[in-house]
């Protein structure tokens, strides 16, 4: 993951101290910040104590000339350096595991929200005691009350459903007409949706956010976290947002690693990297950014896009001027520069690089939730026919029992009967 990869801008450098020595005599020394000063992958930002860390500090303290590499142009920074005419165009980016492809196993109740639902249920429930009051009151049907209760739910569940239903003659055949009229337009309409998706759009990527709004959402709710070389502060892209990150940050704080590859580790394991790309090599909102390692990167378009150029140090505004000077002959052929001999390449985008493949309907991967759903079903609707026929033989024990004692007694009074003829 190359996150700093500024080779090309060493070959802008080079063209435009070319032009330089030709207006003032210079020498060229080249600085190794890392290696000098223990500078590494800190541009700068204010301290504590109001000064700057990492290049900033450097040029604050005039202890280097200029910056080799182009630094975004912030308020705080104008006042410790010499900034050149911008050359590049910043914008805030994420970078993030692969995100995975959406899954549509869980279909079924995903589909609608819980008030849809609801508001279905009570829709059936409406309609079927409407029928049922007309059937007694109007009809006037001699069939028991449960009967034709269960008799308008059903009816209406099918209406709904555009499915002909008849009356059933027990509960246990309505639980399996119910669940199979529901399981077969499932079915039907999954493998209708399946088939137009194949032929019309291709799989997509679940992208978990594309916007610092939405990535402050899952911030909150600690679904994800941001990682960084250092604990530096994200960047608000509004007032209100602002305020977010710093409440946000008491509790969900940012993960620090000091080299790439623990950062690395740490986006495979749900974190979010942090910074600010060229817009120039991000053509799309959403683009890969690795593919070996496995990384996407979005760009904020919702994100202050910030000018970027080369600082002099405070000693060295006339220097500065002169660069100036020389960069404007320069700057038309920055793009050209910074895309050729391999220096850069604009980042491929997501969508793109997804293909569309041939998907057949399986069990485990697209069904488990309507098998599941039928298996329970199919249970309770065992537990009713087992409940049934539990409760039809007590009744056939009660009326038996009933039709002997009833003998009984009809015996007894034949023979009572029988005594007083005798007696006569």
């Amino acid at each position: 993951m190359e996150l700093l990869d500024w080779e090309w801008e060493i070959v802008i450098l080079m063209v435009t101290f070319r032009a330089v020595t030709s207006l003032v005599e210079l020498t060229h020394i080249q600085v190794d910040t890392e290696v000098e000063f223990g500078v590494v992958n800190d541009f700068g930002g204010l301290t504590s104590d109001g000064n700057f860390s990492g290049i900033m500090g450097l040029l604050a303290r005039d202890q280097i000339d200029m910056s080799g590499l182009s630094m975004r142009i912030t308020p705080e920074r104008m006042q410790a350096a010499h900034f050149t005419f911008p050359t590049r165009y910043f914008q805030q980016v994420y970078i993030i595991n692969d995100p995975p492809e959406n899954d549509f196993r869980n279909f079924i109740f995903a589909t609608f929200t819980t008030q849809v639902w609801l508001m279905l249920l009570v829709t059936i429930l409406g309609v079927a005691m409407l029928r049922f009051v007309i059937a007694i009151l109007i009809e006037q049907r001699t069939s028991p009350s449960t009967n034709i209760l269960t008799g308008s739910i059903l009816e209406t569940y099918g209406l709904m459903l555009k499915q002909r239903v008849i009356d059933p003659t027990a509960g246990s055949a309505m639980v399996l007409e119910a669940v199979l009229i529901a399981a077969m337009l499932v079915v039907s309409q999954y493998y209708v949706s399946s088939m137009n998706s194949k032929l019309t759009a291709p799989p997509t990527s679940a992208i978990p956010f594309l916007h610092q709004d939405e990535l402050l959402t899952l911030l909150e709710q600690k679904k994800r976290y941001l990682t960084y070389y250092a604990d530096i502060e994200l960047e608000g892209c509004s007032e209100k947002n602002v305020e977010r990150i710093k409440k946000v940050m008491k509790y969900n704080p940012v993960v620090t690693h000091e080299n790439e590859n623990d950062l690395v580790a740490e986006i495979k394991r749900g974190g979010v990297f942090y910074s600010v790309y060229d817009i120039e090599f991000l053509p799309q909102a959403v683009s890969v950014w690795d593919r070996n390692q496995g990384l996407t990167v979005i760009r904020d378009t919702t994100g202050i896009v910030s000018y970027a150029a080369f600082a002099f140090s405070s000693d060295n505004r006339g220097l500065r001027t002169l660069f100036n000077r020389a960069l404007l002959e320069v700057l038309p052929g920055i793009p050209q520069i910074t895309l050729g001999h391999d220096y850069a390449h604009k980042k491929e985008a997501l969508d793109t690089t997804v293909q569309a493949k041939r998907t057949t309907l399986s069990l485990k991967s697209h069904l488990e939730q309507l098998f599941l759903i039928y298996i329970i079903f199919s249970f309770a609707c065992i537990v009713t026919f087992l409940v049934e026929i539990i409760v039809f033989h007590a009744k056939q024990h009660v009326s038996r029992k009933a039709y002997v004692i009833q003998r009984r007694q009809c015996v007894s009074n034949s023979s009572v009967f029988f005594v007083r003829v005798s007696e006569l």
